[in-house]
């Protein structure tokens, strides 16, 4: 199977645009704040898990 070359500024090579979605979880402050605390979390439990 051949690899098919991508030439610079076709429109195959730029990446996906994201949905309205996605940009509006990005920008939401609530939901930010929420993925810290979840990540925190998941960072706590591991040191916690590493210190025994």
């Amino acid at each position: 199977m051949a690899v098919k070359n991508k030439e610079p500024y076709q429109q195959a090579y730029y990446p996906p645009v994201p949905t309205g979605f996605t940009r509006y979880m990005r920008r939401s402050i609530p939901w930010q704040f929420i993925r810290f605390w979840i990540i925190n979390l998941k960072i706590l439990k591991l040191l916690i898990k590493s210190h025994n």
